[in-house]
């Protein structure tokens, strides 16, 4: 009996020992967050005794006393107690704004403060998107309050915003890891704000569009430049520029970011390039991707891709190149005679193009030398002497064909004639 009366003493004293934990534990935390919404009455305090009023006799915002006031609100937005209060965003929208105010206007003059006026501008616009989320949250305010605030402070957000958007170009050109990852941060930051935010839900611009593009633009060349970025993560973000005017800077990035890293993604990319873009680029993908076709052996898919160019792009100065290759291509399967004919017609529509004039002559010796007969270098000793009557002094079309095919003849006082041009 006495052994459980000694135990149950003891737990009577453990408990107690406990609840006495727990109340000064309680206590600390109440005193915590009694300070932490010191400081977020000090920030505020500060910032409404630093601007102007007149009734007061404030004429100029006291920036000395702001910086104090920025600090506790800082200090108050990294506090459990008070980082998810309406209030504490508010103020620090307000006072992160004079901030901006100051440096913009000083930047204008020297450039040297720009980034001053980028940082306040950065801090406007994420604390007004973070005040207007919770103000929208309150069930004691009413909509029209709501909407007040909304439209307060998405006005008090738009030109830090779009400054944001300007130094995301800037940085996203920039070769230097900082300056790109600012850039990438920033774009970021844009567009979030216009396409994921309350605050700019009903904002309406004739350029918005404009700028939500250049925000996923900045933003993917960024990334891009940024060392350990994933592969797939540079691919998404270049994606989100599918079907908009950046479509072939996003296709020629992605292309040019894995050339070297992984070929089959490359060519993954260049023939969804090839199908899809549209617009002035678009005919340089076709030509890429007949290219890679060509040199992968792929020779049916090739004379595909270049009927498809000359039907589409009849006018590209580089179709005559798709031609000239298609025609290679009959000589690769020994379609010797065809390839003339072929090359005769290009002739007819590219009279004037060196790489084109001879070629009908090359296929009637390349028959020739696939056949050995003499009737076939006979055909093709005329096609070259008419380039001679021709282009006498364009000797490239016609001297070492002939002195070849000459030789080959056994005709050897002919042949003679030519010997100065051949090259072997």
């Amino acid at each position: 009996m006495k052994k459980n009366y000694l135990l149950a003493m003891g737990l009577l004293l453990f408990g107690t020992s406990i609840y006495a934990q727990d109340k000064e534990a309680a206590k600390a935390e109440k005193a915590a967050e009694k300070e932490a919404m010191s400081v977020l009455k000090e920030a505020k305090r500060g910032y409404e005794t630093s601007i102007p009023n007149l009734q007061y006799g404030r004429k100029e915002t006291n920036f000395d006393k702001l910086a104090v006031a920025q600090a506790a609100i800082e200090k108050a937005g990294n506090n459990k107690f008070t980082k998810n209060l309406a209030e504490t965003w508010k103020v620090a929208a307000d006072i992160n704004y004079e901030f901006f105010k100051k440096y913009d206007e000083q930047a204008k003059i020297d450039e040297s403060v720009r980034p001053l006026s980028i940082a306040a501008s950065e801090k406007v616009v994420r604390a007004a998107i973070k005040y207007d989320s919770l103000a929208i949250l309150n069930p004691k305010a009413k909509e029209p309050e709501k909407k007040f605030i909304n439209e307060q402070y998405r006005n008090i957000a738009t030109n830090p915003l779009l400054q944001c958007l300007q130094a995301a170009q800037t940085y996203s050109n920039s070769e230097t890891q900082e300056d790109l990852k600012n850039g990438y941060r920033l774009s970021s930051l844009v567009d979030y704000a216009f396409n994921k935010t309350h605050l700019f839900s009903t904002f309406s611009n004739e350029h918005l569009q404009e700028w939500k593009l250049y925000a996923k633009a900045f933003r993917a060349q960024s990334l891009a430049g940024i060392e350990g970025t994933k592969g797939e993560d540079i691919e998404a973000a270049y994606k989100e520029l599918y079907g908009t005017s950046y479509e072939t800077v996003a296709y020629s990035a992605l292309i040019n970011y894995y050339r070297e890293k992984d070929e089959a993604k490359m060519i993954k990319i260049l023939k969804y390039a090839y199908e899809h873009a549209t617009g002035e680029a678009a005919p340089q993908f076709a030509f890429m991707y007949m290219q890679h076709l060509n040199s992968a052996g792929s020779k049916e898919e090739c004379l595909k891709v270049i009927d498809n160019i000359v039907a589409k792009y009849p006018d590209n100065e580089n179709t005559l190149t798709a031609l000239l290759m298609k025609g290679n291509i009959m000589f690769e399967n020994k379609k010797f005679d065809e390839a003339e004919k072929f090359f005769q017609d290009i002739v007819v529509k590219y009279p004037e193009d060196d790489r084109a004039i001879p070629m009908p002559a090359k296929s009637a010796w390349m028959k020739a030398q696939s056949s050995g007969t003499k009737a076939d270098r006979e055909h093709a000793i005329k096609l070259f002497k008419e380039l001679e009557e021709k282009y006498p002094n364009n000797s490239d079309f016609w001297g070492e064909p002939l002195y070849i095919l000459y030789n080959n003849n056994n005709q050897l006082q002919l042949r003679d004639k030519y010997k100065k041009y051949y090259k072997g």
